[in-house]
């Protein structure tokens, strides 16, 4: 479940998820204003969520710190390191956004792999295979989408014709702006 949580004049989004194998509650920065919270079967939502909000100094930090290396995170590519730190959390953003996202077109999606590529935000192959680079992570919610969509859209269309980006604009209307901003980064 998602949930936007205010701290300090910081409006943050959570998610919070219920995880089988958690022994205690556990929160992950996922990008730069997103946090996932994940705890036990036996913990109630509102725990975690006292959790979160009691833990705010932490929270807080790690915001600073995110909001300062932000150019660093996605110019400098990072090394083998950041991506095996932060390969699991780039999979969980993109599963979700993938299901959620796909819910519109309802593509037969095989795999998702999340890859150290250095020339490229995400790929999509014959196999329906959809492959994105660990650093979607840190990018702002609306080119994550973006990303995402531009993927699933090739499963139905292997290259950028007027069909495909016909199909992208049915959730992506500003596409071109997305993807220009994309491209500044």
């Amino acid at each position: 479940m998602k949930k936007k949580i205010e701290l300090e004049g910081y409006e943050v989004d959570c998610i919070f998820k219920k995880n089988k194998q958690s022994k205690g509650i556990k929160i992950t920065l996922k990008n730069s204003h997103n946090f996932l919270v994940t705890y036990p079967w036996f913990v109630s939502r509102r725990k975690a969520e006292s959790f979160f909000i009691e833990n705010k100094n932490w929270v807080l930090k790690n915001l600073e710190n995110l909001k300062s290396n932000k150019k660093h995170n996605l110019l400098g590519w990072g090394n083998r390191k950041d991506y095996l730190r932060n390969k699991e959390l780039a999979r969980i953003l993109v599963k979700e956004r993938v299901m959620e996202l796909n819910q519109f077109y309802n593509f037969a999606v095989n795999k998702i792999a999340i890859r150290d590529q250095k020339t490229r935000w995400g790929s999509c192959s014959s196999k329906n295979n959809l492959n994105f680079n660990y650093r979607i992570l840190f990018l702002p919610d609306d080119l994550v989408d973006y990303l995402v969509v531009h993927e699933l859209c090739h499963l139905a269309e292997m290259n950028h014709s007027k069909n495909f980006w016909e199909l992208v604009a049915q959730q992506i209307p500003d596409y071109r702006f997305k993807s220009k901003k994309l491209k500044n980064l």
